[in-house]
């Protein structure tokens, strides 16, 4: 077993338990178990495992209090949550969870299916187990970090749009382990201090795409979503400015995206560095709008251009009108403000139809289309003819 991954199994049921390890077992894991929440602090301690399958019902200590017990214990394993609880209770942990900067990766219902847990076990075996951050250095040394363009329109019908712009995603494709996820390597890039150069490399590459693409006579403006690391650097908007400078691109052409979690939790730097963000003419978008805890107080007084509504309601458009609800208050409150309106996480007619009924401004998800390579985006760009010469927009974001 040595050099296989390390799987710590969590459930106070010994027959679930014995259940996983054996499914681990058989696919080359090194596998733990405990049957007490109490024990596994000193489990992780001891064991550093690279993957814990961790059951929220315990008796004692239930599975929220293990999470921050974690978190307060610098825990960097993969964790795998499941419970009979139901879906709404998992994933509420799961957030509080990804809060506390714990990894989150899967989530599964009790009964547990055999098939299913197979193939999620499966999927974190890939390869032997490596040194994420020394990796993570090197592919940002070597620009193996590559960037793909989802579009983003604006709403011209029921089900008809102009391509204003697109949303930059970064992606790693790894040697070995093939495609690395953001929600992988973004946190590794946060917690290593590696964010930065991270950042830098995909504003660079935006950027440079934006220049490209002017030249063949699309007008261009891009955006970066920064982590609330880099908002806490007094130096993030002179550089920027730097690298806008460097490839031709106007102030005016660049929108920094930032969370509603990130603007309303940190302090007197990020509002300094918001306002010279405005201040040398760049435009300031509040993504995942409406999961954060902002107050219209603070809303009121942060220089923000445009209001992003987190896909989590758009995509319950067609099924609750609770969400339809909710985003028919952020498009009324965005408009009241002088703000845009982009309602990220679009898969369906039905829910375009929805948005363009009460003024949504601007959409992009799977519907429109799913992220491009930059031919991909090209052949995109030319599709429509809107986007020649003098359209409005390419807007890129940072992850």
């Amino acid at each position: 077993m040595a050099g296989a991954h390390r799987l710590l199994v969590v459930d106070d049921d010994p027959g679930i338990g014995e259940l996983i390890v054996q499914a681990a077992e058989g696919l080359g894991y090194q596998t733990f178990s405990v049957e007490r929440a109490d024990q596994i602090v000193e489990a992780v301690r001891s064991l550093a495992p690279d993957l814990i399958v961790l059951d929220l019902m315990m008796p004692g200590i239930d599975g929220v209090q293990v999470l921050r017990a974690l978190a307060e214990n610098h825990c960097v394993a993969d964790i795998i949550l499941f419970s009979g609880a139901g879906a709404k209770i998992l994933n509420a942990a799961a957030r509080l969870g990804e809060s506390h900067g714990l990894q989150i990766r899967e989530l599964l219902q009790k009964p547990i299916d055999l098939a299913e847990l197979e193939a999620v076990l499966a999927r974190f075996n890939r390869g032997a187990p490596s040194n994420p951050e020394a990796e993570l250095r090197a592919a940002i040394a070597n620009r193996e970090i590559s960037v793909h363009y989802q579009p983003k329109v604006t709403l011209t019908g029921d089900d008809n749009w102009s391509i204003i712009g697109v949303e930059a995603l970064a992606r790693w494709e790894h040697p070995l382990r093939g495609k690395i996820p953001p929600c992988d390597f973004i946190p590794l890039a946060e917690r290593t201090e590696l964010i930065g150069d991270l950042t830098d490399l995909v504003i660079e590459q935006a950027i440079a795409q934006a220049a490209r693409l002017r030249e063949m006579g699309y007008a261009v403006e891009v955006a970066a979503n920064l982590s609330p690391l880099i908002l806490a650097d007094p130096g993030v908007p002179d550089r920027l400015y730097q690298i806008l400078t460097e490839y031709g691109v106007e102030t005016s052409q660049f929108v920094v995206e930032i969370t509603e979690s990130a603007a309303m939790s940190e302090g007197t730097q990020t509002m300094e560095n918001m306002t010279r963000f405005r201040l040398k003419g760049m435009k300031l978008s509040m993504d995942d709008f409406g999961t954060g805890y902002s107050s219209l107080v603070q809303l009121y007084r942060m220089p923000f251009s445009e209001l992003k509504i987190d896909k989590s309601f758009v995509m319950d458009l067609n099924e609750k009108e609770e969400a339809r609800a909710v985003v028919r208050s952020i498009v009324d409150l965005a408009h009241n403000l002088n703000l845009t309106a982009c309602a990220e996480g679009v898969e369906t007619p039905e829910a375009l139809k929805f948005l363009h009924s009460i003024g949504c401004d601007q959409a992009q998800g799977y519907h429109i289309s799913k992220p491009l390579d930059e031919a991909g985006l090209i052949w995109f760009l030319e599709s429509d003819a809107v986007n020649r010469t003098d359209a409005p927009a390419i807007a890129a974001s940072g992850y």
